[in-house]
């Protein structure tokens, strides 16, 4: 599941957040964001659309340091889970992203490279628009007291992953990905038009891409890997 991803270390180039995702050429640095990190979260807020910098995932104390209880939500969870449920009801919010990240779980082998050690390692796969427009992907946020003030937290939605990323996430028994946003859902999702709970839960599902994102391994140059032989035939 996602760990990782990036967006704009500075929105000076969003001329209005009313077209968030526009492809535009940038040579402006990006951030990386992790599982306790701060990332800038587009949610409703008095004057309406606003950003706010939030904690990326729901934390718990132990022996006086904080953990990331939860750092994502599953779709088909927000409705049932007593968690998830109020802050989905009213806290709903996006990350306006340039990439996010997944893993595949592939073998490891001994220093022959032919034995098989029975063991896997994480090889992180970039997804990333090929047009260099943005994604929006689905959180919903909370408030958490602290002893310098309420802090902000936020879990990315997830959905069953589409079919270009299900040909690697073969190692996630769920086979997910981020909640990635269709533009015309996104005053739904974020309260900004009328809409029942169970149709703000329905932007949420599965979004192919249709060749239009740039897959592959980190590390891998502007040719796209092969990919190994499967019954599946090439991701690319």
């Amino acid at each position: 599941m996602c760990g990782k991803f990036s967006y704009m270390a500075t929105w000076a180039e969003v001329h209005s957040f009313s077209q968030p995702l526009a492809a535009r050429p940038s040579n402006a640095p990006e951030e990386t964001a992790t599982p306790m990190r701060r990332a800038p979260v587009m949610h409703l807020g008095d004057g309406g659309r606003t950003m706010t910098e939030m904690r990326w995932g729901f934390t718990k104390e132990r022996q006086g340091r904080l953990y990331p209880d939860h750092i994502h939500a599953r779709d088909d969870k927000l409705l049932s889970s007593r968690l998830w449920r109020p802050h989905f009801e009213e806290r709903r919010g996006l990350l306006i992203v340039n990439s996010f990240n997944e893993g595949e779980e592939v073998p490891t082998f001994k220093p022959d490279r032919v034995t098989p050690t029975g063991n896997t390692k994480t090889v992180q796969w970039t997804i990333r628009p090929k047009d260099g427009s943005r994604l929006a992907i689905a959180v919903i946020y909370r408030d958490v007291p602290s002893p310098n003030g309420a802090v902000m937290e936020f879990v990315m939605c997830t959905t069953l992953a589409n079919k270009g990323i299900s040909e690697f996430v073969v190692g996630d028994p769920d086979q997910r990905m981020p909640a990635v946003l269709h533009e015309s859902d996104i005053p739904v999702w974020l309260g900004e038009a009328p809409a029942s709970l169970e149709e703000v839960r329905a932007c949420l599902r599965p979004y192919e891409d249709d060749g239009a994102w740039d897959m592959r391994p980190e590390g891998h140059g502007k040719s796209p890997p092969k990919r190994r032989a499967s019954g599946q035939g090439d991701l690319f």
